[in-house]
This record gives C-alpha cells, sequence and structure tokens, in this order.
C-alpha cells in the first residue's frame, strides 16, 4: 500500500498545465472541425441575441402599449399616447376625461375607443412578435447543441483513437511501471470527461460569457444612471466566481488522481483475487482499499462543501442586487427619469446576468473535471514512443541470433546481464537454463527488441537488431510464454490473431502439425469454442499448444518457448515436444527450461548465472564438467 500512496502523492504535487496550454493543444483537433464550430457559434450568437432582446420588446411593449392607452401628452392641440405624457385618460361619471394635476379636458368615446383598438392590436402584434422569438431561439438552441456535440464526438473519437495507437507504440517498460486500471481510466473514463468539455462547455460557456457582457451593454444603454447603482455588486460577483475555480480546480485534479488510484487497485486486486482468498489476504486489501476509498470520498466531500457554499453565496448576492435595483429604481420611477417598462426589463436583465455565473459555476466544475482529465491524458501521449529500429531489413532468412559483450539492466546500474556473448545458428535447438533471477527471460525480451541493451549488440542474421523494421521482426519471433494470453473471442481468432485472410484450413493444418487439432476437436464447439478473457476456461498446457499453432500459422522463423512446460500435466508435455520435434530443423527453437529432464534433446545448451553465460555444451557434455549445470541437475534430479 506504500507504493500506491506514494503514486498518489507525486500524481497530486506534479505540477500542473495551465488552462489556456490545454485549451491550446485541444485546438490542434478542433480547428479540423472549424466549419462544424463556425455553425455551433453562428447559433450561439443568434441564440445569444434574442436572449437579450426579448426582455427590451417587453420593455416597449409595457412602456409604449400598455401604458400609452392611459398617458398622454398634448402636440398642437391633439392628445398622442405617450408613457411619459402629463396628461392621464379616466373615466368619470360615465364619460372619458384627459385629466393633469386639477384640469379635465372632455374627450370623445369614440377617440377613446380607437386608442383601445390599437392598443389591442399593437399587443396581439408584439405577443406573436415574442412567440416568433422563442421559437426561433428554440431552434437556434437546438442547432447549436447539434453542432458542439457532433464536434465534440468527432475530438473525442481521435484523441481516443489517437490515445490508444500512442499507447500501443511506448515502451513496454511503461505497461511494468503502470497498473492496468490507470491506463484503462486514461483512455475510457478521462476521455469520457473530456467530451463534457465540448457537449456542456464549450460553447454553453461562450454563451454565457456572451450574456454577461451583452447584458451590461444592454443596462448602460437603456439607463446608465440606474445600471450604475445596480452594478456595484458586479465586481464582488465576478472575484467570488474566480475565487470558486481556482479551489475547484485542485480539488478536482485531487479527486481524478484518486479515481485513478483506486480503479488502479481494484484491477490489479480482482485480477490477483485467486491470491488474495489462498493466502488470508482479505482483511489487509480490504483495509486498503477502505483507506484509498475514504481519500475518495474526502475529496467528494471538499467538492460538495464548496458546491453547496457557492450556490446560497450567489443566492445571496443576487437578492441584494434585487433589492438595490428596487430601491434606487422605485426613488428613479418617482423622479419620472425611469419607466415602470425598464424596471420590469431591468429585473429580467438582473435574473439574466445571474443564471450564467449559477451555470458557469455548474459548468466551471465540468471544465475542471475535463481539463484535469485532459492533462492526463496529454501527459501520456508526452511519453515517448519506443525506437522500432531503422528499418533496413524486414525479413529474417536464416534465424541465426548472437549476443556480443550485452550488458543490459532495467534500472540505472543493477545489471542483469553482463558482458553476454552467444552465438546461435540457424535453426538451431538451443536450451537456456539457469536458476530464477539468473537474466534468461531477459534475454528473450531482447532477442524480440521490446528492450535495448545498454552495451554491446544483438545481430539477428548477422544484422544488428537496431537495422530491422521490429514490426517485422516480431511477426517473426513467435514466444511461447508460461502463461499464455488469449484474447476474447474463439480458438480459431486466437490461433490466426482474428487475421480473417487466414484461412479455416489454414489453421487447422498448423494445429495438426503442433498435435493441437486432437485437443481441440475434443470441445463441442471445436475451432469455434468461445475464449473468455485470458483464456481462463483451458489449462496452461492447451494455451501452449493455441501459441505453438500461431507461431506456425504465422511462419515464424525463430520460436521461443520459455518455461513452456512449467506447470502442465505429463499428457500435455508429450504433445509439446512432440510438436517440438516437427520442428527441429525447420526453425530456430530457443528453449528457456524449468525441468532440465526437457531440454536434454536440445543441440546445445546456455547456462546463465548471475547475468552471465559460463557453461555451453550439449547434456552429457555439461554433466561431465561438473559444474552449475552439473549442481542444477542433480539438485531437482534429487527434489523429485
Amino acid at each position: 500500500m506504500r507504493t500506491a500512496h506514494t503514486d498518489i502523492l507525486k500524481e497530486e504535487k506534479q505540477r500542473s498545465i495551465s488552462n489556456i496550454k490545454i485549451f491550446s493543444m485541444l485546438w490542434k483537433y478542433m480547428k479540423k472541425y472549424y466549419i462544424i464550430l463556425i455553425f455551433s457559434f453562428l447559433f450561439l450568437f443568434l441564440s445569444t441575441a434574442i436572449d437579450l432582446t426579448i426582455p427590451s420588446v417587453m420593455r416597449y411593449v409595457i412602456d409604449n402599449v400598455i401604458n400609452s392607452t392611459y398617458k398622454f401628452k398634448m402636440e398642437n392641440n391633439k392628445f398622442i399616447p405617450s408613457p411619459t405624457g402629463d396628461y392621464v385618460l379616466k373615466h368619470i361619471d360615465g364619460k372619458y376625461y384627459m385629466t393633469k394635476e386639477n384640469k379635465k379636458i372632455s374627450v370623445e368615446s369614440e377617440y377613446v375607443k380607437h386608442i383601445k383598438e390599437k392598443s389591442l392590436n399593437d399587443i396581439a402584434k408584439y405577443s406573436i412578435l415574442v412567440v416568433l422569438l422563442f421559437l426561433s431561439q428554440l431552434m437556434f438552441n437546438y442547432g447549436q447543441v447539434i453542432f458542439s456535440n457532433l464536434m465534440g464526438q468527432k475530438v473525442i473519437y481521435d484523441i481516443r483513437n489517437e490515445l490508444y495507437t500512442h499507447i500501443l507504440a511506448v515502451p513496454l517498460d511503461f505497461f511494468t511501471k503502470n497498473p492496468t486500471g490507470k491506463i484503462t481510466t486514461r483512455t475510457v473514463n478521462d476521455t469520457q470527461n473530456l467530451s463534457q468539455f465540448f457537449t456542456d462547455v464549450l460553447t454553453s460557456l461562450t454563451k454565457d460569457v456572451a450574456i454577461i457582457i451583452g447584458v451590461i451593454i444592454v443596462m448602460f444603454n437603456m439607463n446608465f444612471k440606474l445600471t450604475t447603482y445596480v452594478i456595484v455588486m458586479f465586481p464582488i460577483i465576478v472575484l467570488s466566481t474566480w475565487v470558486f475555480g481556482v479551489i475547484d480546480r485542485k480539488i478536482y485534479a485531487r479527486t481524478r488522481t484518486r479515481i485513478s488510484a483506486t480503479n488502479s487497485f481494484l484491477a490489479e486486486n480482482i485480477a490477483g483475487a485467486n491470491v488474495t482468498k489462498a493466502f488470508n489476504q482479505e482483511d489487509r486489501k480490504r483495509k486498503e482499499f477502505y483507506d484509498l476509498s475514504y481519500k475518495l470520498y474526502r475529496s467528494r466531500i471538499q467538492q460538495i462543501i464548496l458546491n453547496g457554499l457557492f450556490r446560497p453565496l450567489m443566492n445571496v448576492m443576487y437578492y441584494i442586487t434585487l433589492s438595490l435595483l428596487f430601491w434606487f429604481g422605485a426613488k428613479l420611477f418617482k423622479q419620472n427619469v425611469v419607466s415602470f417598462g425598464i424596471l420590469v426589463a431591468f429585473t429580467s436583465y438582473i435574473d439574466m446576468f445571474f443564471r450564467p455565473l449559477f451555470d458557469i459555476a455548474e459548468k466551471y466544475d465540468i471544465l475542471q473535471n475535463a481539463f484535469a482529465s485532459a492533462e492526463k491524458i496529454f501527459r501520456l501521449k508526452e511519453l515517448k514512443q519506443e525506437d522500432f529500429g531503422k528499418g533496413l531489413y524486414k525479413d529474417i532468412n536464416k534465424g541465426s541470433v548472437e549476443f556480443k559483450k550485452v550488458s543490459f539492466a532495467y534500472e540505472k546500474e543493477n545489471y542483469i546481464l553482463k558482458n553476454v556473448s552467444f552465438k546461435i545458428a540457424g535453426k538451431e535447438n538451443v536450451a537456456i537454463v539457469g536458476e530464477t533471477g539468473s537474466g534468461k527471460t531477459t534475454i528473450i525480451k531482447l532477442i524480440n527488441g521490446l528492450y535495448k541493451p545498454q552495451i554491446g549488440n544483438i545481430y539477428i542474421d548477422e544484422k544488428d537488431l537496431n537495422d530491422y523494421d521490429l514490426h517485422s521482426l516480431r511477426r517473426q519471433i513467435a514466444v511461447v510464454p508460461q502463461d499464455v494470453f488469449l484474447f476474447t473471442g474463439t480458438i480459431l481468432d486466437n490461433i490466426r490473431i482474428f487475421d480473417e485472410s487466414i484461412s479455416e484450413e489454414e489453421v487447422i493444418q498448423a494445429a495438426k502439425q503442433v498435435h493441437a487439432h486432437e485437443m481441440i476437436e475434443k470441445f463441442p464447439d471445436k475451432y469455434y469454442t468461445k475464449i473468455l478473457e485470458r483464456g481462463s476456461t483451458l489449462s496452461a498446457g492447451e494455451r501452449q499448444l493455441i501459441a505453438l499453432a500461431r507461431a506456425v500459422i504465422f511462419r515464424s522463423k525463430i520460436i521461443i518457448l520459455d518455461e513452456a512446460t512449467a506447470n502442465i500435466d505429463v499428457e500435455t508435455e508429450y504433445l509439446i515436444q512432440k510438436a517440438m520435434e516437427n520442428l527441429i530443423g525447420k526453425v530456430t527453437i530457443i528453449s528457456i527450461a524449468h525441468r532440465l529432464s526437457t531440454i536434454k534433446t536440445a543441440s546445445r545448451i546456455l547456462v546463465v548465472h548471475k547475468g552471465n553465460v559460463v557453461e555451453e555444451g550439449t547434456h552429457n557434455e555439461l554433466m561431465q564438467k561438473r559444474g552449475i549445470y552439473y549442481d542444477l541437475y542433480k539438485l531437482q534430479y534429487e527434489t523429485q
């Protein structure tokens, strides 16, 4: 658990990439779909314009249509409807009068009827206009959502595919140093979080900022004096939002790190559940998980507390701003500086100003979550890719292998192999033996080009390994490990590695050549038998026979058996031995042997001890030397 804690602290303290830099990285993907982006922002602009227009239309209707039915001013001895007029239309004792203070002027009822009819017609027209504005708003909002989501999904599709392609090309030690759960979180969870930036944030946040700016501009244009009274709260609101964002980002980054750590723990411990049960480690593992889970719980609680504080705080500021509007608005209304319609419009605009702020707070959560995920994705993409060689050669002909003064260390100066030199001729059957940790498996990884030696050179067909195209080279070197990995699918799929250009007849011939056909025929569905995750429904020996068939079908020039017969039954071991006898003389065979009895027929045996090749010869020659091989054989024979 100490390692998990260390990894979490290291990741939490890692320097953050700025939001601007993250956005610039995302822009490289977004600009490919600039037409979709243009349409998205066009619809956003039109939708925002309508949002800002509706309160102004309502203000005009109140002041110039509804209020003008009762207020008038006199021009050229005629009464003209006007919201700022001095005369008020009143109905007194069955007659209509224009009144101004103590002054009364009689007007015809037909004239009043005409004014009311015109007012009703105007109200109907403006009502239709408002409905049309709302319908247009619906259409533009829909278009904006469709285009922003479309672009987001296209960008995420590109990032996810590029990320997986990049992961496939990183050096092998990345997979040995990083748990599967962490890599899965980056590829699936973090890309999904990032998709929310496009679907929920990018255009919506832009619209929110546009509305805030637009509201301030419209309010100043509508009434400068009233706006100066109300706007005093706006800097406080903006500052509060900024402080919230800074704290929120830190908490979100910590939360994402702890989610990744929890996923990694689960992936590792679910896969190793049999070991946990076998050694009665349930209590310890439970405590470890509780510790990780509690750290995640604390981060979530911090988010809840922060969000729970922010919204009530913004509500208080909203009501303070509204109170300022009513207080100063009432005074200015009495002074005839503002109309009733302006007060109604300002109420709508203040509500419109705060709604984006609430939305920004929520979207900022998503934004920080998305950018925290984006940071982890881009850090993963910054990993140096594996060197796949110069590509001067692609094909292996003879299959000879030579190590010339090779030294290799996984970490710093802790060398696993030290000045190792040996040569394996093409189509030779060679075994490599040695105690655990002597460097046998490391030799195999170097032959495959999975690692590069710090000192010395490796030659395949007398050509430097670095001069090959490693993609092509690895297709011609088949490794049959002790624990063969099989993919979910059928036996047929796993033998031909899902390459449908290889026919079923070719697969059957390859299986017969390595004596796997008889085993496969025993299954009810034969070659179409379903393989579950990692081939858990098959025995170790059955999986190794499938791996041998795989090596034959792809015409491998070098076949490496890495402890292939270590944990299998006698019958399957016999089948594998027969399969190898069929391949002797046709391909180069290198066997990493645990049971020394299985490699007596090897043409040559290399003995590795503490990172050095210390002995070399046939079984009989090495037994006569009475050296390390003799001691190993004698020890194994005596313990059997």
